[in-house]
């Protein structure tokens, strides 16, 4: 464990959104097994803190509160962050597949060549997050709320992202290979950069009113309604 000084500012800034990270506080000093800290449930708020190539497995961090700090090459396989509030913080090369992080908080947190393999999100919150070379394919997003979410280059093959909600999202060259949308209003979405393909949605199609597609994107959405196009 180590006092940030301001790396979490930094990937924040680079993420080009409209809010900046506060001045890190010093944090309390904590002992030398930062993953025994995280899992003690008389924690408190962890402050200005950096955690750098944890690994545990099938570990419970339930409620789990961090603010400004950063997660760097760390490996949570298969662990429970359910209800966890993440405030400022900078994720650099983590593996968290097959982790369930249901109604957790993240606001104003940066991914950056993360893996959320088979993640479970189900009504989490993310606010102003950026997302970069990540790869979210099989996670759960059921009934989440996106609030100013940007995505670049990014997996989302296979996820289901059901019921979400979503406002001022953006997207850049992400995958979405047999994901689910089903009752998710995609209104003012833009997909023209991204692979769309596959994707699972209802048989009136609602969920992609309003959303800015591709000509092949827009053709392949309209053969699902038996329109004939002609090459």
């Amino acid at each position: 464990m180590h006092v940030i000084p301001s790396s979490a500012q930094a990937a924040y800034d680079q993420a080009s959104l409209p809010c900046k990270l506060a001045a890190p506080r010093i944090a309390a000093s904590l002992d030398d097994m930062p993953l025994s800290v995280l899992c003690d449930p008389d924690r408190g708020t962890l402050e200005a803190v950096e955690f750098c190539g944890l690994h545990a497995a099938e570990t419970s961090f339930v409620e789990l509160e961090v603010s400004n700090g950063r997660f760097s090459n760390c490996q949570f396989l298969s662990c429970d962050f359910t209800s966890a509030l993440l405030v400022d913080i900078a994720f650099e090369g983590c593996d968290f597949s097959n982790s369930i992080f249901d109604s957790a908080a993240f606001t104003r947190c940066t991914f950056n060549d993360c893996k959320f393999a088979g993640a479970s999100f189900t009504e989490a919150l993310w606010e102003q997050v950026a997302a970069k070379d990540c790869t979210f394919a099989y996670s759960a997003f059921n009934r989440c709320l996106w609030k100013t979410v940007r995505a670049h280059t990014c997996d989302f093959s296979s996820a289901d992202m059901t019921e979400m909600e979503l406002r001022g999202v953006s997207l850049a060259d992400d995958r979405f290979v047999g994901t689910s949308f089903f009752r998710t209003k995609l209104v003012g979405l833009d997909f023209t950069s991204c692979q769309l393909e596959g994707i699972a949605i209802s048989d009136a199609m609602t969920e992609v009113y309003g959303a800015k597609l591709g000509l092949y994107q827009a053709a392949a959405l309209a053969r699902r309604l038996g329109v004939i196009i002609e090459e």
